[in-house]
């Protein structure tokens, strides 16, 4: 008599076939039937798939943004430098992940395989950063960096370097080639327009350490001209990271990290070549895992994700922690959440660091837990005393893009710098609508019909009370 031992997936059967099976899988004398070995792998392959866009989302996510630099805006040498010289509208079908619409952004990239040590000079009273390949933080810039606000010169060394290192630098050393170089500027130091690209020109320089500062670089506008720094969502999704994988050096990857892109078909030195059925998986895998993502972003398990325990408005640091972490854990589902959504890593989002860095409070909700949706009107009320030293805003985006809403409005945004309108009791109400209500359109976003938003309220410089919570915001109520 043959014994069968239950796998996970049946229980012990002793008839008289010896077969053991679910909807799914069947096993005869504890083997796999053929069936069950093809269900099986495509399993293995589409988890894998789905696993790969899950882990590499913020590697793809900081690539896609070089990418976009050099294929959308062309600024293609290290060391060119795109400017957003006006707020973000809601009218140039520009995507990028959650932009605000009041700093006047700079962007570029280095290539330290090409360059060698590389040079930045900052300007003064900024919030920059340098994110490496996997957007994950270098150092801050200014005002939160070691220049403290005063400006300064950085270096930053390629992988594994060991020649001479210069004094009069910040020096670090980055786990990858490419790196983002990101700062975000104050409009009343910046100005706007051809001012914006002047300042930058004359303050923010990024050079290799051996040719000083290029004659050539590019100082150009990035404002009003479309172009997508989103990550793919789509099976171009693995040309990207295996495009990441030939360009970078290994050590820039874990052997797991490696092994699980291996396993599907990324390999360096390798072309990566998937055929029609592996296509199918790989695409099934992209399709499960922003099913997922979307989950984790709009309704997290974790209660702990609420900044207050009776209000809607979440944190996307979860955990408190830029390194997603727990003690020596990786916080695996806050790190996934805040790729999906955000950019920009930096302990100056997630750390109190009182009247330096910014906070971040994230609505998907009304006050009766049902999703913002852009057919109804709504309100927001923001008590007396908000507490940011430099600007705050409230800013709408669309669930699917992540992006600013196109609504069709100069910006989809109020702010300090909006002039809108308070109460007698130094309060102010937001409203949300497909209209705006009368007497209240400085006070307003527009919303589309049968489309949802959400929204980030931005404190730039956070005071106290954000931190002790004697300010906080109302739930968002819906008035129809």
């Amino acid at each position: 008599m043959v014994t069968i031992f239950a796998t996970s997936c049946c229980e012990k059967q002793k008839d008289e076939t010896q077969k053991c099976s679910t909807d799914e899988y069947e096993f005869v004398g504890g083997y796999p039937t053929e069936a069950t070995i093809s269900k099986a792998y495509d399993q293995l392959d589409i988890q894998r798939g789905t696993q790969a866009y899950i882990d590499f989302m913020a590697m793809a996510s900081q690539n896609a943004i070089f990418e976009s630099t050099i294929n959308d805006y062309g600024l293609t040498k290290s060391g060119d430098v795109g400017i957003y010289t006006e707020p973000g509208n809601g009218k140039s079908g520009a995507l990028g992940l959650t932009y605000n619409t009041e700093s006047i952004y700079s962007t570029a990239f280095t290539d330290l395989k090409k360059d060698g040590p590389t040079v930045i000079e900052t300007p003064p009273n900024v919030l920059g950063i340098v994110d490496d390949g996997w957007m994950r933080y270098i150092t801050d810039l200014g005002n939160a960096g070691p220049d403290k606000g005063k400006g300064g010169k950085y270096l930053l060394l390629p992988p594994g370097y060991d020649g001479e290192i210069p004094d009069g630098y910040f020096v670090f050393e980055c786990p990858t080639y490419r790196n983002w170089v990101m700062v975000r500027g104050f409009v009343q130091n910046t100005g706007t327009g051809d001012d914006a690209i002047a300042y930058y020109k004359e303050n923010f320089k990024i050079y290799p350490l051996a040719a000083g500062p290029r004659e050539d670089a590019k100082y150009e506008s990035l404002s009003f001209k479309g172009g997508n720094t989103t990550h793919p969502r789509d099976i171009t999704y693995f040309d990207l990271l295996n495009k990441i994988v030939q360009y970078e050096p290994a050590s820039a990857f874990s052997a797991y990290e490696l092994g699980l892109l291996k396993a599907i078909g990324i390999e360096k030195g390798k072309a990566f070549a998937p055929d029609d059925r592996m296509k199918k998986m790989l695409a099934e895998g992209i399709k499960i895992g922003d099913a997922v993502a979307k989950a984790n972003a709009y309704a997290h398990r974790e209660p702990t994700v609420r900044i207050y325990p009776d209000r809607k408005y979440e944190n996307i640091f979860f955990g408190g922690s830029h390194e997603f972490k727990a003690g020596d854990a990786l916080l695996l589902d806050a790190r996934m959440l805040f790729h999906y959504e955000a950019i920009v890593v930096t302990p100056a989002m997630a750390r109190k660091m009182v009247g330096i860095g910014s906070q971040y409070l994230c609505v998907y909700r009304d006050g009766k837990d049902n999703y913002l949706m852009g057919d109804g009107n709504y309100k927001m009320h923001l008590p007396a005393g908000i507490p940011a030293k430099d600007f705050w805003s409230v800013t709408v985006y669309h669930p699917d893009t992540r992006s600013l809403l196109q609504n069709g409005q100069d910006k989809p945004s109020v702010s300090t710098y909006d002039d809108p309108v308070f109460n007698e009791d130094g309060s102010i109400d937001i409203y949300f609508g497909p209209e705006a209500p009368k007497g209240k359109e400085k006070n307003w976003v527009k919303t589309i019909p049968g489309e949802g938003w959400f929204t980030y309220i931005r404190l730039y410089g956070p005071l106290d009370a954000y931190f002790d919570q004697t300010w906080k915001p109302a739930d968002i109520v819906k008035l129809d």
